[in-house]
C-alpha cells in the first residue's frame, strides 16, 4: 500500500521538519548536514526518512552525489525501500538496485516490493532482470509484455464479476473482500465464464442502479478497452481522446488481462516528454544527474561527433569561397546572420510538424497541404526580413549589390529552411526513425549548408 503522507498532528513534538509538503528545502539541508558529519551520525536519519514519502525519499536520493547514496539506502525503513526504488528514474534505479542486491537477496527484494501495484511491481523486476540477470519466476507472466506497449502499464489488480450477478451481489462481494481490493476502484468489469470481457461500469453509476438488476442489463459495452500490444503513446492519445479515467486491457478472443488508470497514463506522458527533450540533445532519457564521468561522457561523445561531421561540412562549403570572403571581408560578416535566420525559421516548422506527427494530425497524404503553407509562411518571412537586413547592408557599407545578395539569399534560406523542416521530419517518420532525435542535426545542416552557398555564391556572381 502506498504511505500515506503525514498530517502535523501526527508528528512528534520535538520534530523540526515540516513533513506533508514534501522534500523542502529544509529537510534537505538537514539531510547534507548529517550526512556531511560522517558514519556516527547517520542514525539522525531515521526520523527523517521514516516521515517522509517514498517518492520524496527517490527526490532525495536522486540530489545526491553517488558515493552518499549507499549510506542513505542503509537507513531506508524496509517497509518503504520498494516503492522507493520505483520511483526513481531509469539510470539512478540501476544504480540503486546494484547497492540493493548486494545488500539484499534477491528474495528480500522481491518481498520488499510485494506490496507495490502489479504494473510498478513488474517494472521494478524487469529492471532488475534485464540489468542484474536475476530472474523472478513468480512475476514472468507480466514480465512477457513490452514495456513501451499496454501490457507493459498495466496492473492485474481490478474488480470482475460474471454478467449474472445483480448489482446486490457486486456490492456485497466488494465489502466482503474490501481488504483484498485494489487500492483504487473505479470501474467494474463483466466478464463471461471464459474471461472474455462483456462490459464495464463505473462504480459511481453503479451505484445508482437498482439492487436486483443484473450487471449484463446496466454495464456499458461501448467503453473504449486497447489491446495488449498498442503503444503506451496510442494508449495516451485514447485517454486524452475520450477523456477516461481506467480502461481495460484485453488479448486475444477479448479476454481480458488487466486494467490502464490515468495515473499510468500521466506517467507515460511525462516520461515520453522527458525523452523527447534528452533524445533532441543527444543524451540518455532518465540520465542520473550524478552518473560516473566516463558514462555520462560515453553517452554524449556520438552525438558531438555527428556534430562535428556537418560542422565540417559547412566549413568546406566556406573554404570553396575563400577568394571572394577575402576579395570582400563584408561576406564574413554577413553571412552567419543568413544561416543563423534560417535555422530559426527551419526549427518553427520542424517542430510544428513533429509535434504534427505526435498527436497523428500530420500524415503521409496531408503533408504536401502542410509543406505549401509552410512554403508561404517562410516566403513571406524571408521577403520581409530580406527587405530589411537588405536596406541595412545598404546603408552600413554603401554597398546597393551587397545589399540585393543578402536580401535574396535570406530569401532562398528561408525557402529552404521551410521545406527541410517538414520534409525531414515526415521522411524520418516514414522510415520508422523518431523525428524528435535526429531532425534537428540534419535541419541545422541543411539550413547551415544552403544559408552560406546561397549567399556566397550568389556574392561570387554578382560581386567579384
Amino acid at each position: 500500500m502506498a504511505k500515506e503522507a503525514i498530517n502535523y498532528e501526527d508528528l512528534n513534538e520535538e520534530s523540526q521538519f515540516p513533513i506533508g509538503l514534501g522534500l523542502t528545502d529544509e529537510i534537505y539541508g538537514q539531510c547534507l548536514d548529517i550526512l556531511a558529519k560522517g558514519d556516527e551520525y547517520i542514525d539522525d536519519l531515521d526520523p527523517i526518512l521514516e516521515a517522509l514519502h517514498p517518492a520524496d525519499i527517490a527526490d532525495l536520493i536522486e540530489r545526491l552525489p553517488l558515493n552518499k547514496r549507499e549510506l542513505l539506502l542503509t537507513h531506508i525503513p524496509p517497509d518503504y525501500l520498494g516503492e522507493t526504488i520505483a520511483h526513481l528514474h531509469d539510470e539512478a534505479q540501476e544504480a540503486t538496485l546494484t547497492s540493493v542486491i548486494n545488500t539484499v537477496s534477491p528474495e528480500g527484494l522481491l518481498e520488499a516490493v510485494e506490496s507495490l501495484e502489479s504494473d510498478d511491481r513488474t517494472n521494478l523486476l524487469r529492471a532488475v532482470e534485464e540489468r542484474q540477470g536475476i530472474v523472478y519466476e513468480e512475476e514472468q507472466n507480466l514480465l512477457t509484455y513490452d514495456k513501451s506497449t499496454a501490457g507493459g502499464i498495466m496492473q492485474t489488480e481490478l474488480v470482475a464479476v460474471s454478467g449474472e450477478w445483480e448489482v446486490d451481489d457486486v456490492l456485497s462481494y466488494m465489502r466482503e473482500n474490501r481488504d483484498k481490493l485494489p487500492e483504487t476502484v473505479s470501474r467494474v468489469f463483466v466478464v463471461a465464464h471464459n474471461n472474455r470481457l462483456l462490459g464495464s461500469i463505473s462504480l459511481s453509476r453503479l451505484v445508482r442502479k437498482p439492487l436486483d438488476a443484473r450487471m449484463e442489463d446496466v454495464m456499458r459495452t461501448d467503453s473504449v478497452v486497447v489491446p495488449y500490444d498498442m503503444n503506451n503513446e496510442d494508449v495516451a492519445r485514447l485517454f486524452e481522446k475520450y477523456d477516461m479515467y481506467s480502461c481495460a486491457v484485453v488479448g486475444e478472443g477479448n479476454k481480458l488481462l488487466g486494467k490502464i488508470t490515468v495515473d499510468d497514463i500521466l506517467d507515460v506522458i511525462i516520461q515520453e516528454q522527458e525523452a523527447d527533450l534528452m533524445r533532441a540533445a543527444g543524451l540518455e532519457e532518465g540520465q542520473d544527474l550524478f552518473a560516473p564521468v566516463w558514462f555520462t561522457s560515453k553517452k554524449r561523445f556520438p552525438w558531438l561527433l555527428i556534430n562535428l561531421f556537418t560542422a565540417i561540412l559547412a566549413s568546406i562549403v566556406i573554404a570553396n569561397f575563400e577568394a571572394e570572403i577575402n576579395q570582400l571581408v563584408a561576406l564574413a560578416v554577413l553571412m552567419p546572420i543568413v544561416a543563423s535566420m534560417g535555422g530559426n525559421a527551419g526549427t518553427q516548422s520542424m517542430t510544428v510538424a513533429v509535434r504534427g506527427l505526435a498527436t497523428k494530425q500530420l500524415t503521409w497524404q496531408n503533408a504536401g497541404h502542410l509543406l505549401w503553407k509552410e512554403l508561404r509562411v517562410g516566403g513571406f518571412n524571408g521577403l520581409a526580413l530580406g527587405l530589411l537586413l537588405s536596406v541595412s547592408t545598404i546603408l552600413w557599407y554603401e554597398n546597393p549589390n551587397l545589399g540585393y545578395v543578402i536580401g535574396a539569399a535570406t530569401i532562398i534560406n528561408h525557402l529552404l529552411a521551410a521545406f527541410a523542416g517538414i520534409v525531414i521530419p515526415v521522411m524520418l517518420e516514414k522510415m520508422g526513425k523518431d523525428p524528435a532525435v535526429s531532425a534537428g542535426v540534419l535541419l541545422t545542416t541543411v539550413t547551415d549548408v544552403g544559408g552560406f552557398f546561397s549567399f556566397l555564391g550568389l556574392a561570387a556572381l554578382f560581386l567579384t
